[in-house]
């Protein structure tokens, strides 16, 4: 007798989250990452100012600090992060030399900065092109194996639910992975219409060794420049997977 086609318990689920390309990210979204299967860029949403996109935060000395790229907005209201580009190249050399102050007396500073340097000056494309290539080359020094693929790639459609719908069928994902920050646009139950089950990733962010009072929610290169290859244990273990309510119309019968 042949094998007819395998149950929906024995194909193995798929388990996809996203995120828009945004600047140095801090460890909430390399966790988020970690938890996936696969993970999407989706610089194709649109820039908004003052967030994340293009800007994040550091240690210097006992303060938080700003590195903020200065983009191109005028008359460009519409524009999506893949589209959006730098005013100039004049903040290249002002990160790179507030980094350097603030870490260059780290333990590892001298085993990550290098390649950040040369990734920096040597870019000339747009600010969601520079967020993409950073933050595939912090998952490399983490050595975070997770599939990662760009909404460029694909006919992804809509907004909100619709959009992480549409994103979870272009790769044949049943579960979708969002943070907490995400819980007032995304609609579990029409998720589940769709045959996806939503997930919420559970983080609850470490303290790790940093010169003076511990500092939450900078850059993952303080973390990096700190810790070193330990890093990466410690960005895996913070945060979990939790079921949304709603179950997938598919698994219910």
């Amino acid at each position: 007798m042949g094998q007819g086609a395998p149950s929906a318990s024995d194909r193995r689920s798929l388990l996809l989250s996203g995120h828009q390309p945004v600047y140095l990210p801090g460890m909430i979204l390399f966790n988020k990452i970690a938890l996936s299967d696969v993970f999407m860029f989706v610089g194709h949403c649109q820039y908004v100012r003052k967030s994340w996109h293009a800007r994040n935060r550091i240690r210097l000395g006992d303060r938080e600090l700003w590195l903020t790229i200065p983009v191109k907005t005028s008359g460009r209201f519409d524009q999506s992060i893949n589209e959006t580009s730098m005013v100039n190249e004049v903040w290249k050399r002002k990160h790179l030399g507030s980094i350097r102050q603030a870490y260059q007396r780290a333990p590892f500073f001298r085993d990550y900065y290098p390649e950040l340097e040369e990734k920096l000056l040597a870019h000339n494309g747009s600010l969601g092109d520079l967020n993409v290539a950073t933050i595939r080359m912090i998952l490399r020094w983490l050595g975070i194996g997770t599939r990662v693929v760009d909404s460029r790639d694909y006919d992804i459609r809509g907004a909100k639910t619709d959009m992480l719908i549409s994103m979870c069928q272009a790769v044949g994902a049943d579960r979708y992975l969002s943070n907490e920050g995400s819980r007032d646009y995304v609609d579990e139950e029409q998720m589940a219409g769709a045959g996806v089950q939503h997930c919420w990733q559970m983080f609850e962010h470490p303290t790790y060794p940093q010169p003076g009072m511990f500092m939450p929610n900078l850059s993952v290169i303080d973390l990096l420049f700190n810790l070193g290859a330990s890093a990466t244990q410690l960005v895996v273990s913070c945060g979990r997977v939790a079921p949304g309510k709603f179950t997938p119309v598919t698994e219910r019968a």
